[in-house]
């Protein structure tokens, strides 16, 4: 029950980050925003790695680890990410961003040789490709310029995510999850807190507590809670079940952006989400045939 518990909370805490990142986007440089919010999630995990007794590890494949996530992942992708979410709504960036398993895929066929893309894959990859391209052509983007730019940046950032995605199945089988999050987040958080010196955005940087509010929920809840639910869960539950997360955080970001936010979805939108859904489907499809088949068996072993 209780695993079924944090699954749920993943996905709520997931699907909101997107609303608490538009929230603090208007009057929060991005890369100040970013700072303060691995600012806070640091502030938790390395207690918690002190408290748990887990070591650090700095031998050379390890904090070059630290950083191809921090530099990619916490860095640029994120960084992406909020910099268009000034000009997209946050049910959008969501949407998008449920093409990361796609992405993750292409490059994986390129830097994993065990990861050939079948015909099944690279239609599932066409299919996805179509969804985002429906998307984009909705006519509130094409003769908007700025969502239509925000959008293309967000993609950016989700390849930029891939990568280190691909990385860390390949050479990070073995580390810790809680320290490879806390060391890239820390890797990020300098890069951001640099830029954010260097470029002045101390000095235009609303201090409000509604944006203060918005940088302290995505640090202990975005970050530090989300990211320790996720990797319980993959102790606790099967890989295919967790994936799922992929497919309802868009749905509760969705919902969160039009109930709160008072975000539109287009029927265009729709079209392309389902389509983005049927292409993650058939990518993986034989991971879930072989799980539904597993249920099968130990549903005929119990009875």
């Amino acid at each position: 029950m209780i695993k079924y518990l944090q699954f749920f909370l993943l996905c709520l805490i997931w699907g909101t980050t997107y609303a608490a990142i538009k929230i603090g986007s208007s009057s929060t440089p991005p890369m100040l925003g970013l700072a303060i919010r691995y600012g806070v999630a640091l502030l938790l995990l390395f207690p918690v790695i002190k408290l748990t007794g887990r070591k650090i590890p700095f031998d050379k494949s390890s904090v070059k680890l630290y950083l191809v996530v921090g530099v990619f992942s916490m860095g640029l992708s994120y960084l992406c990410t909020y910099w268009a979410m000034s000009y997209i709504p946050s049910s959008l960036s969501s949407i998008l961003w449920a093409t990361f398993p796609l992405f993750t895929g292409i490059l994986a066929h390129f830097m994993v040789s065990a990861k050939n893309l079948n015909f099944r894959r690279l239609t599932s990859i066409f299919l996805a490709t179509i969804g985002v391209v429906l998307i984009l052509s909705d006519q509130h983007l094409v003769f908007n310029a700025e969502i239509l730019v925000g959008c293309f940046v967000v993609i950016i950032g989700v390849l930029m995510a891939s990568y280190p995605n691909v990385y860390i199945k390949t050479y990070g089988k073995d580390s810790d999850p809680m320290v490879l999050t806390a060391m890239s987040l820390l890797v990020g958080g300098m890069i951001h807190l640099t830029g954010a010196l260097v470029s002045g955005q101390f000095a235009v940087m609303s201090w409000t507590l509604r944006n203060i509010g918005a940088a302290a929920y995505l640090g202990i809840f975005g970050s530090a809670t989300a990211f320790f639910i996720y990797y319980s869960l993959l102790r606790k539950i099967e890989v295919v079940k967790v994936s799922f997360v992929t497919f309802l955080t868009p749905i509760v970001a969705s919902l969160v952006g039009v109930i709160f936010l008072h975000e539109t979805i287009t029927l265009k939108e729709i079209g392309g989400i389902l389509l983005i859904f049927s292409g993650l489907f058939m990518y993986d499809f034989m991971k879930y045939y072989r799980y539904i088949g597993t249920y099968k068996i130990r549903r005929r072993t119990a009875a």
